[in-house]
């Protein structure tokens, strides 16, 4: 069957060179670091904004629930066009959108601005995503994509807490503008050297696309992306969640930032590995599960910043090792034949951390900035369920 951007079953194809792989990887980096820009600063955002840390944390989930809402809606529309170029298209949507950005001063204005760079830059995330699966040798798709993936983790590393460390004498609106400069060199670069295959893009057959959601594989990694990242609230209000609970640590927030990247680089490394080595759904019930168990760590250790922090890091490492495991699994659950379900896929982890980020706003504002674990351990617990049922009915 041929799918549009999956692409027809070729003898040869182009396979990646390490160059092409490596601007991939430096794209995810910068889209991370676009897209999470506030995560790291929100504390400070709401003082420059004069609202609550609640209502900034907006920033954040409007830019996913921009990804979650769109992106399948273009990507029935835009089927006929090749991947390749299509993906061009994004990059360069994506600059610009994040160049009014930086010209936009109300704070509405400025929610509407990231609905829309959410929605460019899943667009090529998806696009990227599916472009890597397709030229990445057989059975290294995992191993493939963690390295993709690592772009993001990589700027957890040094992105996030840079512009922590940044925002004391540069504001958010140079570093923005910062990224859009590197956004147009990657953009140069895909534009000389990105060629479009000849299979990458047909026109969306949604009958076809649409059957693939009977298969009880597919329906367990949809479900499985929207319920995990309920949980994931925490990721957006983790600065305001340290510095409120425990302020003597509120000076150490970059260098914390900081061991969370690198547990969120190696989480997302060593959960391709285990992918590769047990398969995506033996891998998930293993993070879902120690997710949960850290979560409730978390709970019932605040009394000590010191040991809360660390199973901070911990969280957030696996936290990706997780993530990994869903993003393979679509692919391995369509056999990379419906990059539409891919998007579906990528819009229920968008969609879930944006309501997410709701969640954690209404627990804050209702039992307290203490509780927000309780929803990744809640939803951790109800997606090994989700496996476990799964398998049984398998």
């Amino acid at each position: 069957m041929l799918s549009a951007w999956g692409g027809k079953a070729m003898e040869k194809k182009e396979m990646l060179t390490k160059t092409m792989l490596g601007m991939f990887i430096v794209m995810n980096f910068i889209l991370n670091m676009s897209a999470s820009l506030f995560n790291g600063i929100l504390d400070q955002v709401a003082v420059e904004m004069n609202v609550p840390v609640t209502v900034t944390g907006q920033l954040s989930s409007m830019y996913q629930f921009g990804a979650g809402i769109g992106v399948p809606l273009f990507l029935i529309s835009a089927g006929r066009f090749k991947r390749e170029n299509l993906l061009k298209v994004m990059l360069g949507l994506n600059a610009v959108i994040s160049l009014v950005m930086c010209l936009v001063y109300q704070f509405e204005a400025m929610l509407a601005v990231r609905f829309l760079m959410g929605f460019a830059g899943t667009c090529y995330s998806v696009l990227a995503t599916a472009t890597v699966s397709a030229k990445a040798p057989a059975g290294e798709i995992g191993k493939y994509l963690s390295l993709l993936i690592g772009g993001s983790a990589v700027a957890n590393i040094i992105g996030v807490p840079s512009i922590r460390m940044l925002s004391s004498f540069m504001g958010w609106r140079q570093i923005m503008m910062g990224l859009v400069a590197l956004m147009v060199l990657v953009l140069m670069y895909f534009t000389a050297a990105l060629k479009a295959e000849e299979n990458s893009g047909t026109q969306l057959k949604l009958k076809q696309e649409l059957a693939f959601l009977k298969e009880r594989e597919v329906q367990m990694v949809l479900l499985c992306s929207l319920t995990v990242f309920f949980g994931y609230g925490m990721q957006v209000y983790l600065t305001p969640y340290i510095s409120q609970l425990f302020p003597s640590y509120t000076g150490m927030i970059s260098m914390i930032l900081v061991f969370t990247g690198i547990a969120s680089f190696l989480g997302n490394m060593l959960g391709g590995t285990v992918c590769d080595r047990i398969g995506y759904r033996k891998a998930l019930m293993l993070g879902t599960g120690l997710q949960a168990v850290t979560s409730l760590a978390l709970l019932l250790t605040q009394f000590s910043g010191f040991m809360n922090v660390i199973l901070i890091v911990l969280w957030m490492g696996n936290a990706w090792f997780v993530g990994l495991q869903l993003n393979t699994g679509i692919n391995v659950a369509v056999n990379n034949r419906s990059r539409f379900m891919i998007s579906l896929n990528s819009s229920g982890i968008q969609l879930g951390s944006a309501i997410g980020a709701a969640i954690a706003s209404f627990v804050i504002d209702t039992f307290g900035m203490g509780m927000i674990p309780a929803t990744s351990m809640i939803t951790s617990i109800l997606c090994c369920m989700i496996v476990l049922l799964n398998r049984k009915r398998a």
